[in-house]
């Protein structure tokens, strides 16, 4: 309760603080605006917004914990329960060989008493030898074969029923030990079951306070948004003004191309040391200037030009912009980009990231799943890009995941650039958007840490000034100095050594997915080396930035850092878009398809189309029982289901990209179902792979959207 009041104070000073800072009203000549500029730190006050999602992340992870761990117990118990009963089954048959053999042992015993024949056995072990047949005489065998038979098999029968005894006296025992395991796993499993209970309902009610919050935050975020956009513009105008006050009219391109044949008047405009190509400088009241061409003033003014407009796959405008079509329509006339991302690379000369100027082409992407990204270059590592996860045109920062840098003034690269090879992931992370859903595989993930050696630190997602980006992009594992630290998975090493970290373990494991081990004391593996899950690659310490010995762990999509609990549970993950945590999306910002149910908007309009199709085949409406999921519904469903629902914070029904449906759709080898499967994926809608027939979990009612044919 107290924590909603806090949030509900925070909004309301930042709602104060909007309403004091007016946007710039900006005329068609570059005169600065005399109105009040915007905050001087943006990111600092759109924290608010991450502070939220930052606490749902922490919730989301604190249950996940805990069910990680009763999920862990439970596989454990059953894993006790089935060997117990394995134990006591083959205690049985032991038992029942061992009375045959000393059954066998007591009729042979009878047949030499009977016959005079002396026994070797003392009268210990004779009694014993007779206790099975003592009041079954009568099945002794015929004389004459008992004769013949006695003399060479009743000390060898002796020792065999004794040892047939002793063996089965053991397996009593071991199955009696095993049932103990059985039971104690058992009741460790219900233990952990009712706290998780608990943590469940601790979720919905801190979730269920969050949620008002979050619309409010979204509003807030959007308003920030414009802040931030407006703070740019100005910037970009100040600069324009500077150049008309130096009386420079901004030269062609192919004058400013080689630094050392500038016009008179400009000179080099250098950075540490070298020249950069493409631009050049004046001095002007004792000030330096810099000097950009005529065909780059332009590219970034119509790159503003298209700040605020919507986001779309593919789109070229005018109504909407994808990423490629924002930066196509910022530099044409002067040059018309390549139609993928991947190809522009190869046609535009690269320079150095210390040298990337306003109007440069930012790529963003990986050499392990290719390009993705592409941006409009301002200054304070600053970009303009059609954005998917903001819905929109906007300014934001550089991510990590910057490429290169290239500037179509220079024209064609003086050397062969190949860009990296797309792969089959690489729309998972376009526009700046990391994938909702990513599989590992099943069975090719492993924990950090052995079993035992480890506590659960600080986790994802939790707040604090003591972290450069406001919040935890990791999950600590405190663990003593030298304690093994392993590969998750297989991949390539890089190694690093940032002030924050001291020793950085990063592994590669291609298609876009990257962990980090942080703060150790010693590396095992070197830079490229082919590791495989579970190989040893360093040890636990307490380098870098840190207050005691444990491993820092994370797990980054395409750049970005992801909440590594859901992989370490699963193998697999649902990770974020537009910065919300799953479950925790604004009604704002989903789509209404009818009867209650919404959707991510691209998805909800797809899910439209797809139901009007189904319609006219049919001539009924497409049957729909779940559509996005709140992170409430999820832990709801979680507590009645554990055993078929998603883990709580992981489902793609929480990205509002998932649909339950019904009316024959939920049944294999129906009309309804077999003209889904052939029709549906032409709307993007998808049925996935573990929902088939055969597979670990069988939902033909089950269908996500994934990539559209045509786009």
């Amino acid at each position: 309760m107290h924590l909603g009041k806090r949030r509900g104070l925070r909004f309301a000073a930042i709602g104060t603080l909007l309403a004091a800072v007016a946007l710039p009203a900006y005329a068609d000549d570059p005169t600065p605006t005399a109105s009040q500029p915007p905050p001087a730190s943006v990111t600092d006050v759109n924290r608010s917004l991450e502070q939220l999602q930052a606490e749902a992340a922490a919730v989301q992870a604190d249950f996940a914990k805990a069910t990680i761990a009763y999920t862990k117990a439970l596989k454990e118990a059953q894993s006790a329960e089935a060997a117990a009963k394995a134990a006591e089954a083959t205690a049985s048959t032991s038992k029942s060989r061992a009375d045959k053999e000393r059954h066998r042992l007591g009729v042979i015993t009878a047949q030499a008493y009977q016959l005079g024949i002396p026994t070797v056995m003392g009268t210990e072990s004779l009694l014993w030898s007779l206790a099975p047949v003592a009041e079954n005489l009568q099945e002794i065998a015929d004389r004459q074969t008992a004769i013949v038979q006695l003399g060479s098999t009743q000390v060898s029968q002796y020792n065999t029923a004794l040892a047939a005894e002793s063996e089965s006296n053991r397996l009593k025992e071991d199955a009696v030990t095993k049932r103990a395991a059985a039971n104690e796993a058992a009741a460790k499993a219900q233990e952990l079951s009712k706290q998780v209970q608990q943590k469940a309902a601790d979720a919905s009610a801190m979730m269920a306070d969050q949620t008002a919050d979050l619309d409010v935050a979204s509003g807030v975020s959007q308003q920030l948004q414009t802040v931030r956009d407006a703070q740019a513009l100005a910037q970009w105008k100040t600069y324009l003004t500077e150049l008309a006050a130096a009386k420079v009219t901004p030269p062609a391109a192919a004058v400013l191309k080689n630094p050392a044949k500038l016009p008179a008047g400009l000179a080099p405009l250098t950075r540490r040391g070298a020249a950069v190509p493409g631009v050049a400088s004046v001095t002007a009241s004792g000030r330096t200037v810099r000097v950009l061409s005529a065909e780059t003033i332009r590219a970034v003014n119509q790159a503003f030009s298209l700040v605020g407009k919507p986001y779309g796959v593919a789109a070229t405008g005018p109504d909407k912009y994808g990423c490629l079509g924002a930066a196509r329509v910022a530099w044409e006339p002067y040059t018309t980009l390549p139609n993928l991302v991947g190809k522009v690379y190869p046609d535009y000369q690269a320079v150095p990231t210390t040298q990337i100027q306003p109007g440069d082409l930012l790529i963003m992407g990986s050499r392990s799943y290719g390009l993705v990204h592409i941006g409009i270059a301002l200054d304070d590592n600053q970009m303009i890009a059609a954005d998917e996860s903001k819905g929109a045109v906007v300014v934001t920062s550089v991510p990590d995941n910057l490429y290169a840098a290239l500037r179509p003034t220079l024209g064609a690269p003086s050397k062969p650039q190949v860009a990296p090879v797309a792969t089959s992931e690489a729309y998972s992370f376009r526009c700046g958007n990391t994938a909702t859903s990513y599989d590992v595989g099943s069975g090719a993930w492993t924990w950090p840490l052995p079993d035992g050696t480890y506590e659960i630190g600080t986790p994802f997602g939790q707040a604090g000034s003591e972290w450069s980006s406001g919040f935890h992009t990791g999950q600590d594992f405190p663990a003593p100095i030298g304690t093994p630290v392993r590969a998750v998975t297989s991949g390539v090493v890089r190694i690093e050594h940032p002030a924050w970290a001291g020793n950085l373990v990063r592994i590669d494991h291609g298609n876009g997915l990257e962990t980090l081990y942080a703060h150790l004391s010693r590396v095992d593996v070197t830079e490229g080396q082919q590791v495989t899950a579970g190989q040893q690659i360093g040890a636990v310490g307490d380098k870098g930035n840190t207050t005691g010995p444990h491993l820092h762990f994370e797990v980054r999509l395409g750049g970005d850092p992801v909440n590594p609990m859901p992989f370490l549970a699963t193998g697999s993950a649902s990770t974020g878009w537009g910065g919300y945590s799953n479950g925790m999306i604004p009604a704002d910002k989903l789509c209404a398809i009818g009867a209650g149910h919404m959707l991510r908007c691209d998805a909800a309009a797809a899910y439209l189309k797809l139901a009007a199709a189904y319609r006219a085949q049919f001539g009924r409406t497409l049957c729909i029982t779940d559509s996005y999921r709140s992170y409430a519904s999820q832990v709801s469903l979680y507590q009645r289901k554990p055993s078929l629902a998603a883990l709580p914070g992981t489902s793609n029904h929480g990205w509002g990209v998932a649909v339950d449906l019904c009316g024959g759709i939920d049944k294999y080898n129906t009309a309804q179902y077999l003209w889904m499967k052939a029709h549906a994926p032409s709307y993007g809608w998808l049925h996935p792979a573990w929902a088939e027939p055969g597979r670990n979990r069988e939902e033909p009612w089950h269908w996500e959207f994934g990539n559209p044919v045509n786009s």
